[in-house]
């Protein structure tokens, strides 16, 4: 056998770029509906565990507490939102009217990744 002959790669073995990156969504689709299937069996009971604690932390009249974490009640209450692109062309368009809304503006970084659906 020649050296040619042994440098001679199977093309029809190589997977492109986008039969992998199909075959890593599908594993990823996969996977979450197999977490779906589970969260939809053990829901149900973590909430009846959840409502029994409730009453036992209430009961108690304060939270509890160990190495790995607590358990405490949240009080039920509103969160205000706000519309930050809507905000930032309010501010860009009048800034004279509404520029000082600028020294309230804060950017969080957020991390980059893969996301899947």
């Amino acid at each position: 056998m020649t050296d040619n002959m042994q440098k001679r790669v199977d093309l029809s073995a190589i997977k492109s770029v986008d039969e992998e990156i199909a075959e890593m969504v599908t594993i990823i689709r996969q996977a979450r509906e197999r977490l779906t299937e589970v969260e939809e069996e053990v829901d149900p009971v973590i909430q009846k565990a959840k409502q029994r604690l409730e009453m036992l932390l209430d009961y108690r009249g304060e939270s509890w507490a160990d190495a790995e974490g607590y358990a405490r009640l949240a009080s039920t209450g509103t969160r205000i939102v706000y519309d930050a692109e809507a905000l930032d062309r309010l501010v860009l368009e009048n800034p004279e009217q509404y520029g000082w809304l600028r020294e309230y503006r804060r950017e969080v970084p957020v991390s980059g990744g893969v996301r899947v659906r």
